[in-house]
């Protein structure tokens, strides 16, 4: 059972702003506020893993160099939708990437040709995602690619990722709502997919796979994520956070139990919390 509670605004302070506050053991993901896409930063025992970089060509790269990021050990493109593109180019200029992968299929990105320049003269290790691979980014924190396969829109394929750390998971949904994947994975973390269109959301996947939190990254033009979509997932049990109410949303944990926060840059530098869930392990 998850208990909730609200802590102190003070505890989000030194969760959300100082990266040396994350303890040895303890995973820390950003669901990055980039408007409609997709960025999700992983910081795991001293590895930064990026994947994605959202719509445009800077707010990513500059959410790094206000959290001091410098070093981008892995960098992962799940696919060539813009949403996840517009970034990455930025990223390498303001930060030393290690590792860059993608799906293998860039060459439908017009701009694909400047990513492997970049690969080349900086002699970035490249490497394409291969479907049921596990790749570590710490001692209990791993990605496993859980599907390849085409988007619906033609851009290539899509990678579908699942992040374990410890017991914790996180489903990484793209634009497919209803993939051909295991459902019976125990997942606490959805990203929903299509930014919570009606199009991409499938009931029955949800409730298969009984995610206690929905994340929706979308961003504040428009009437946000489809209302049915949202209610749905509140139906089956999750609770919804949305990068255009609350910004970029962030997630810690040590495995076993995980807190939920959010943080939003304004002239003010105002920070909001949202709440602190705690799950079991599986038995």
């Amino acid at each position: 059972m998850k208990n909730i509670q609200i802590i102190s605004f003070i505890l989000l302070i030194l969760l959300s702003a100082c990266s040396i506050c994350t303890s040895a053991e303890e995973t820390k993901i950003h669901v990055l506020d980039v408007g409609t896409g997709d960025a999700i930063l992983v910081e795991s025992e001293g590895i930064n893993t990026l994947i994605d970089a959202g719509p445009d060509r800077n707010t990513t790269a500059a959410y790094l160099t206000d959290h001091n990021i410098t070093d981008i050990h892995l960098f992962l493109v799940t696919s060539m939708e813009p949403g996840k593109i517009g970034g990455v180019l930025e990223v390498m200029n303001r930060t030393n990437v290690h590792e860059y992968r993608d799906t293998g299929t860039g060459q439908m990105y017009f701009n694909y040709n400047k990513i492997l320049e970049k690969i080349q003269n900086e002699s970035i290790t490249y490497r394409s995602l291969k479907l049921g691979e596990r790749i570590p980014i710490g001692t209990d924190t791993t990605i496993d690619v859980i599907n390849i396969a085409q988007t619906h829109n033609g851009i290539g394929d899509e990678a579908i990722l699942n992040l374990h750390a410890g017991n914790v998971s996180m489903l990484l949904l793209s634009e497919n709502g209803s993939p051909d994947i295991d459902t019976g994975m125990k997942i606490q973390i959805l990203r929903v997919p299509d930014h919570g269109s009606r199009q991409a959301f499938d009931m029955g996947f949800v409730h298969m796979i009984k995610p206690e939190v929905a994340v929706i990254s979308i961003g504040r033009e428009g009437n946000g994520p489809n209302k049915a979509t949202e209610m749905g997932l509140e139906a089956a049990g999750a609770e919804v956070y949305r990068t255009d109410i609350r910004g970029t949303i962030l997630i810690a944990t040590d495995g076993e139990n995980y807190t939920i926060g959010s943080s939003r840059t304004s002239p003010a530098g105002s920070i909001s919390l949202m709440s602190v869930i705690e799950t079991q392990p599986p038995a």
